[in-house]
């Protein structure tokens, strides 16, 4: 009995220290996702702030794109009204109250 008694204390204590190995390596992957979580969020809010600049930026380029189109539109209108000869004002404004209503 003696000698099984060692043999079993031996095995008690290899099963022990691999069962602490086990405990250690999962606290240390616990602590390395949650590391890898908050470096990814971090990186996900930067990229996101970068994203929304960008997406200002070319919001401003296309508005003033389009109030560049606007003003040549309405520079083109003036320049066809002007040409037309005064009977045909009336003829046109008419046609557009028509198209509009």
């Amino acid at each position: 009995m003696r000698a099984t008694a060692g043999s079993a204390a031996g095995t008690r204590e290899r099963a022990a220290d691999l069962v602490d190995d086990v405990v250690r390596r999962g606290r240390e992957a616990r602590d390395e996702l949650a590391r890898r979580g908050q470096e990814g969020g971090a990186e996900l809010a930067r990229r996101g702030h970068q994203a929304t600049g960008a997406v200002g930026r070319r919001l401003e380029q296309l508005e003033r794109r389009l109030a560049e189109l606007e003003s040549r539109l309405a520079e083109s209108r003036a320049e066809v009204e002007a040409e037309r000869p005064a009977d045909s004002h009336s003829q046109v404004e008419d046609q557009e109250s028509e198209d509009s209503g």
